[in-house]
């Protein structure tokens, strides 16, 4: 993969009227196709702490409604990465040893030689099934990255004018209803109790930056001006 594939990514997505599904399948045919994908699994991270799909290609479509949201609390590449904010690479023959959970979830494809999963927070990640298997650098990591970047992207614009023709079947995120998500309920009681970020995210699993984007949402959802204005508001 390289900047002129990325070039030519960020010059389809600039069309106006690409679905998802349409995305999708440039990103395995097109971008990703040095890297031989068959594959390709996107998907946004909810309030409530789902990882749920945007758009897929390679894969059917029953599978991946079999599937449905998927627990930040279950073992899975896709959990893992956004976990701890990496990307993950998972060779075939790690597969159910690494991560059994990956047993209840039927219908991926049989013919792959390693699987990889890119977090795009605090937003989504995207996650593709190779015939190969890529060295993980810092530069190829960091076009992955930008791609990843500007897939999410694509997705929030056409959710924006979706939902402006109010034709949206989700539901308002935590952040317009003005309710903190459980989530972030929870990091917001161990902030009160005066814990640090690095403290916060040990206890409860999650990576560092993933609960600096939370804590940054429960003060825009609050109206807070930061940590300290939150704690003084616990003690009142």
């Amino acid at each position: 993969m390289s900047l002129s594939e990325v070039e030519k990514l960020i010059r389809f997505v600039m069309n106006h009227g690409i679905s998802n599904a349409e995305l999708c399948r440039f990103l395995v045919l097109e971008t990703f196709a040095s890297i031989r994908t068959s594959a390709i699994y996107t998907a946004e991270i909810t309030d409530d702490g789902y990882i749920s799909p945007l758009g897929t290609f390679g894969i059917p479509a029953e599978v991946v409604a079999d599937w449905g949201n998927i627990p930040l609390s279950v073992h899975t590449p896709f959990t893992d990465a956004v976990k701890k904010d990496k990307v993950v690479l998972l060779k075939k023959e790690e597969g159910l040893e690494k991560y059994p959970d990956l047993a209840n979830y039927d219908g991926v494809p049989q013919k792959w030689e390693s699987y990889l999963v890119c977090p795009i927070l605090p937003h989504g990640l995207i996650a593709l099934t190779l015939d190969s298997t890529p060295k993980i650098d810092k530069h190829f990591e960091l076009l992955l990255k930008t791609v990843g970047a500007i897939t999410i992207y694509h997705y929030s614009r056409n959710q924006d004018r979706y939902e402006n023709g109010n034709h949206s079947p989700r539901a308002r995120s935590a952040k317009k209803s003005g309710v903190l998500t459980e989530r972030q309920t929870t990091i917001m009681k161990m902030m009160e109790k005066g814990l640090s970020n690095p403290t916060i995210a040990e206890q409860i699993g999650y990576s560092e930056s993933l609960v600096r984007q939370e804590t940054m949402e429960i003060y825009t959802i609050l109206n807070l001006s930061g940590r300290k204005e939150l704690i003084e508001r616990a003690s009142k």
